[in-house]
């Protein structure tokens, strides 16, 4: 099977089980500065439900992956076989259970926030077992797993803000709460990168330890991710420091330039959630 299969489908399921688990967490970091509408739940709901064939697309292209057949060779049969015969099974059975209670809980507004964000973590802990941590062994394996999902959770809250940020991009009448919505952010996102920062490390020296290979495709594709991420870090920074400052004093063309900063962040997490899906397949030493 052609390994773009594979990597779309793995980019296709972080890409909807990220923002899904991530908005939970967000609503929680925002407090009472951000009520959650109910346009808004629905959106995280609709996100957990695409989720579901999406991870089931992911389900049937490793299954393809691993017994060297093509999508169309595939029937059901061999697909629960080789699905039971490894953690795959489990993995996807859990991940949909989380994200039906993350949808149900997130479409109930009685229901505390902590009950959906608590879904998502589960369905983003279980990407840890697969790829690179899911082959850890032990302690050690377990270690990595934790480490894992605690990236994820950061990564899914980050880019469910630029999701709320972007679909709410401030207009001029908004400015005021445009730009206390993100000061608010401002405290979560550093530690939200700070988190990023010791678990990207801690997740590189697992996998590769700390004598990363010169020259392989996972060497090159670390960097693209280093440098979508710095990407990131700079436009936040110049969010934070020069465009919300601006907006709050209400410059001409200040809510046009976070509109079109704020996209180009956003643009620059999804070509990096590309990359994690083709880096995780990838063996650091030979490609």
């Amino acid at each position: 099977m052609d390994d773009t299969i594979l990597w779309t489908a793995r980019a296709l399921a972080y890409l909807a089980l990220l923002p899904a688990a991530g908005l939970p967490l967000y609503w929680l970091t925002a407090g009472r500065v951000e009520a959650v509408s109910p346009a808004g739940r629905t959106s995280a709901a609709v996100l957990a439900l695409i989720a579901w064939p999406a991870s089931l697309f992911w389900l049937i292209a490793s299954v393809a992956a691993m017994s060297g057949a093509g999508l169309g060779e595939l029937d059901r049969d061999t697909i629960l076989l080789v699905a039971r015969a490894t953690p795959l099974a489990g993995v996807v059975e859990v991940r949909l259970a989380a994200l039906a209670l993350l949808a149900a809980g997130i479409l109930l507004p009685r229901v505390p926030l902590a009950l959906p964000a608590l879904a998502g973590l589960v369905a983003l802990g279980t990407a840890a077992f697969t790829g690179h941590a899911g082959a850890g062994e032990g302690t050690a394996g377990m270690v990595q797993r934790l480490v894992d999902t605690a990236h994820l959770a950061a990564a899914a809250c980050w880019i469910a803000a630029l999701l709320r940020f972007v679909a709410g991009a401030p207009a001029p009448e908004a400015a005021a709460d445009a730009a206390r919505r993100l000061a608010r952010f401002a405290a979560t996102g550093t530690a939200v990168v700070a988190i990023l920062v010791v678990t990207g490390l801690a997740n590189t020296a697992l996998i590769a330890g700390w004598a990363v290979p010169p020259r392989s495709a996972w060497t090159a594709l670390l960097a693209l991710k280093l440098a979508l991420f710095a990407a990131m870090l700079c436009l936040a920074a110049l969010n934070r420091w020069r465009l919300v400052p601006a907006l709050d004093r209400d410059e001409p063309g200040a809510a046009a330039r976070l509109r079109r900063s704020l996209r180009a962040e956003l643009a620059c997490a999804v070509g990096l959630v590309g990359v994690v899906a083709v880096l995780g397949t990838l063996d650091p030493a030979g490609g």
